[in-house]
């Protein structure tokens, strides 16, 4: 077993009181125990000792307090059994006599080893695209640590996605669900202390359901109308969850010319050479959107040229003539 004490000096009824240290807890084997011992001597008129509270911290700014204990010994402890890398860091303790404290100095401790492999969940593991998730990355290691997510960029090479340094041994990341959205994801832990990362979780993949199938687009009678002609554009959707309740907008360009939520729809007018453009059908719930579009081209009415009848009667004359004086010869 090793010990680690730690100095510090209090200053008590005007009396200098000084206390043994700790030495350098370095190098230590994973599954050892550590005893971290904090002593103070004091010095009173009456020659009795007071009540000493002892407070023990981990992390080179008191992020963790460990332990607290008011007592009347000199001498207080805190063990560590079993050591883990994670319990790798900074210690220090602080002691307070009625109205006198003092801080000890911080003394590092590494504990060499490998990290645990954290368990990685995702809540609900099926999802419908445009809702979220959870993802959730759990150890037993020695907080504080850090939480890394990953994802897998077309299922190969990990790739961070989220990070969070925490001082709880749980961490969670909501995960909104698009289109673009990844299906395999891992998580690893880091000690920032001891410069340490774990192996990888196992990879668990996400499930995604559509909401609604690829909107359907239909114009009639056809892409191409004649000025004046009625058409007609029909849209719709496969829905593929009962309770998906779609808005099925149909647009010219980029303005929307009807909407509404439903999983069909139709829109009419008659054609106008000004109606020319690209037209499209959006299927929109939640942040899902998917659409698709079309050319449609009117073509104005072209008037016919009337031949004037004097021009008409002369060259009906003309060719009258002309057959019969072949008939003549």
């Amino acid at each position: 077993m090793l010990k680690a004490n730690f100095f510090l000096w209090i200053i008590l009824l005007f009396h200098v009181i000084k206390t043994m240290g700790a030495s350098d807890a370095g190098g230590i084997k994973e599954g050892s125990n550590i005893t971290l011992t904090c002593s103070v001597d004091i010095l009173t008129l009456s020659g009795q000792s007071p009540q000493i509270s002892y407070l023990f911290y981990k992390g080179q700014t008191q992020d963790a307090l460990l332990k607290i204990v008011t007592i009347q010994a000199q001498e207080s402890q805190y063990l560590i059994q079993s050591a883990r890398p994670s319990h790798s860091g900074y210690y220090s303790c602080k002691v307070e006599a009625e109205s006198q404290r003092e801080e000890s100095a911080s003394t590092f401790i590494t504990v060499t080893g490998n990290l645990q492999t954290p368990v990685f969940t995702i809540h609900p593991m099926e999802v419908i695209l445009g809702d979220s998730t959870e993802l959730c990355c759990t150890s037993e290691e020695i907080p504080p640590l850090t939480f890394i997510f990953y994802t897998y960029k077309n299922g190969l090479n990990p790739v961070r996605l989220h990070e969070n340094s925490s001082k709880n041994k749980t961490v969670t990341h909501q995960l909104r669900v698009t289109t673009d959205t990844e299906k395999n994801y891992s998580c690893t832990i880091e000690v920032p202390a001891a410069r340490s990362v774990s192996k990888h979780s196992e990879v668990v993949q996400l499930s995604v359901q559509n909401p609604f199938s690829d909107p359907e687009f239909e114009i009639e009678p056809s892409n191409r109308i004649i000025e004046g002609a009625h058409f007609t554009i029909k849209c719709r959707v496969t829905l593929l969850l009962p309770h998906v309740k779609p808005q099925l907008i149909i647009m010219k360009d980029t303005t929307p010319i009807h909407a509404e939520i439903t999983n069909s729809t139709v829109f009419s007018k008659t054609a106008n050479v000004t109606d020319t453009g690209k037209y499209g059908c959006m299927a929109r719930w939640k942040s899902v959107s998917r659409n698709i579009k079309s050319q449609v081209t009117v073509t104005a009415v072209t008037s016919q040229v009337e031949i004037p009848v004097p021009v008409a009667w002369i060259l009906a004359t003309a060719l009258f003539l002309s057959v019969s004086t072949v008939c003549s010869n």
